[in-house]
């Protein structure tokens, strides 16, 4: 019979069985937590990531995050929990992960960067360099990057270029050509959509996160543009960034 008072505790576990919504997990590790009057006994949060197919030859990592009721505890000798056998709810939260490193930037390492809205995706080269002429004439909005990984940026920018009147699904067009890359190697152009907001650095624009969705392929020498899924994250861009230094920033802004 239970005597002692609710607890509230944190546990990392493997997932053994997954049935429906039911699930077998073997605690690897668990820590007390302080006491928080507003969990219900029996009750649970969880978070695990999974890799998704979301495309023939694309993988992502995506995050679950949600609540369950605890079924079934199991307590080893030195009254350790071993075991814990959970249901999810219905409803659980799905969100895309970032691929690779965050990588902190400043303006120094461009060489170029242009961002802008794009309402098409550009079909042939001079729909590219239309877009592009067309912006430049009218100098285009300053943007700079607070960070970026082969899966997105996180970009501080005008309030018309994060906000734009015509409503929250704007397709982006990212030119970049980082400085450590020669002047011939050819930039990286990626059309992306907004994954959410950051935290402006210098308290100037709009920190909006970046999600890439296709990079340009300069590969295929075609008359109209070949563009590639990059929604698990661009390898090209993977490589690049493997010369510059990494560190732990701040998660608001991560791409």
């Amino acid at each position: 019979m239970w005597k002692g008072e609710p607890t509230c505790m944190k546990l990392e576990a493997l997932l053994r069985e997954v049935n429906g919504r039911e699930a077998q997990l073997f605690v690897r590790n668990m820590t007390l937590q302080a006491p928080n009057p507003k969990t219900e006994m029996g009750s649970s949060t969880f978070y695990f990531s999974v890799k998704r197919q979301i495309a023939e030859d694309t993988t992502a990592r995506v995050g679950v995050h949600g609540t369950g009721s605890i079924l079934e505890t199991v307590v080893g000798p030195g009254g350790e929990m071993v075991y814990l056998s959970i249901r999810f709810s219905r409803h659980v939260t799905v969100r895309q992960l970032r691929n690779g490193k965050r990588i902190p930037w400043c303006d120094a390492y461009n060489r170029m960067l242009t961002v802008l809205l794009a309402p098409e995706r550009p079909a042939t080269s001079n729909d590219l360099r239309s877009i592009l002429g067309a912006y430049s004439k009218e100098t285009a909005p300053h943007s700079h990057i607070i960070d970026i990984s082969e899966g997105g940026a996180c970009v501080c920018m005008p309030d018309e270029l994060a906000m734009p009147p015509f409503g929250g699904d704007a397709t982006y067009l990212f030119f970049f050509h980082p400085s450590i890359l020669p002047a011939t190697v050819p930039p990286y152009v990626f059309l992306a959509k907004r994954a959410g907001f950051g935290k402006t650095v210098d308290g100037q624009g709009v920190a909006v996160r970046l999600r890439f969705l296709e990079e340009l392929d300069w590969n295929a020498r075609r008359t109209r543009l070949h563009w590639l899924n990059v929604r698990g994250g661009s390898p090209r861009l993977r490589q690049c960034l493997l010369h510059y230094p990494d560190r732990v920033q701040d998660s608001e802004n991560s791409a």
